[in-house]
């Protein structure tokens, strides 16, 4: 069933700076500041819905200048629904997809509570490390995301084994590294961490065709990242050649892959192979996480309903010093309330957003809640 909406609606663009409270480690510097661009959309009842367009340099081909250019001609040109499909850079896609879909989900209590856990991300050297996974075990984090492969293997190894031994066994521990080994390099960390009740390793060697003899002889499960989103053929292709037994999960970035409705496609994907489905940031502001942890909470339902709440890679926002929320995205104990988030109308933050446009556009809402209706349904 479908709802009825309006043929006329108007966009808002918003231009936000977010401050980092830690310089981010990119390719060829670091970025102190998170820019990106909210669009807004209202239909003439007063509906309203955002999206968030950040594309970032070494995960996106597309720049932010580029970005703004495309969807303000879009706007400018009404050809927002019509190039929504193919012609967007990712980053632009996805934008829309989060303001259409959101325009159609209900600002209201619900009777039920839906959580959603986080996982905490933890970068740096061991004794850094050891005091973020200490601080985030204390915040009540269950799960730790470790990122390896910046420093010697002997180093990973060295600070994985520790933050182990200090956090105990109940919490879970993720690893992200990248694609950053060879096979034999890989099988080296692999190997000495066989210990350490590893729930999954990220990308770990530069090849993913080796991603099977790598969780075969290490029982390193693997999950996939880069795989996903890459531009080669036969590299995307590879995944489903990669048996399910050697596979713990997709992590799926819908700024990246280009949408709410192909992340969703993947997802249901995974879950079809008994795999999790987690949604990940690129460092995005509140606007992108509501949404992702929204969209989350309909994935993996092939998990008992008690399990569901899969932590997921929400935890950037602890990155930013400021949000073009208000109140700002947040979690309690590593628990984010979902339902809380959608109960309370959405604010910008003027501190942090600048309105770049304003446009008055028609005719397409009926056609994108029928895209909508698919997209809540996993994007069948």
């Amino acid at each position: 069933m479908t709802t009825s909406y309006s043929a006329s609606y108007s966009a808002e663009l918003w231009r936000y700076a977010l401050p980092l409270r830690e310089p981010l480690t990119i390719p060829n510097g670091a970025l102190s500041t998170r820019h990106g661009l909210i669009l807004v959309l209202t239909d003439s009842a007063g509906n309203q819905g955002f999206g968030e367009i950040a594309p970032l340099q070494s995960l996106h081909t597309e720049t932010l200048a580029e970005a703004e250019a495309q969807i303000l001609s879009a706007l400018q040109k009404n050809t927002l629904l019509q190039e929504h499909s193919s012609q967007l850079f990712p980053s632009v896609r996805c934008g829309v997809e989060m303001a259409l879909y959101d325009l159609t989900l209900p600002r209201m209590a619900s009777s039920r509570q839906q959580l959603q856990s986080l996982n905490a991300l933890l970068s740096g050297a061991k004794e850094t490390l050891l005091s973020k996974a200490e601080k985030a075990v204390q915040d009540g984090y269950k799960t730790l995301k470790i990122k390896v492969g910046r420093h010697s293997l002997d180093d990973d190894i060295a600070s994985v084994r520790a933050i182990r031994e200090r956090v105990g066994q109940s919490i879970r521990l993720r690893l992200d590294a990248n694609r950053t080994w060879s096979l034999e390099a890989a099988l080296y960390l692999g190997y000495a961490l066989q210990d350490c009740a590893i729930d999954y390793i990220e990308e770990p060697c530069k090849n993913v065709f080796d991603s099977a003899e790598f969780a075969s002889k290490t029982c390193m499960r693997v999950a996939f990242d880069e795989t996903l989103s890459t531009a080669n053929t036969a590299e995307f292709e590879a995944r489903l050649r990669v048996p399910d037994e050697a596979l713990a999960a997709y992590i799926l970035k819908p700024s990246v892959l280009g949408g709410i409705e192909k992340a969703s496609h993947l997802a249901r994907e995974a879950n079809e192979r008994g795999l999790l489905a987690v949604v990940s940031s690129v460092f995005e502001s509140g606007i992108a996480l509501r949404l992702y942890a929204h969209v989350q909470q309909s994935w993996n339902a092939h998990i008992a309903q008690e399990e569901r709440t899969v932590a997921c890679g929400l935890d950037t926002f602890s990155f930013l010093a400021d949000d073009t929320l208000l109140p700002r995205f947040s979690s309690t104990q590593g628990v984010v309330n979902v339902s809380e988030l959608f109960a309370r109308d959405v604010v910008l933050n003027s501190a942090t957003c600048t309105c770049l446009a304003r446009v008055h556009l028609q005719s397409f809402m009926e056609c994108a809640n029928t895209k909508n209706t698919a997209l809540r349904n996993g994007g069948q």
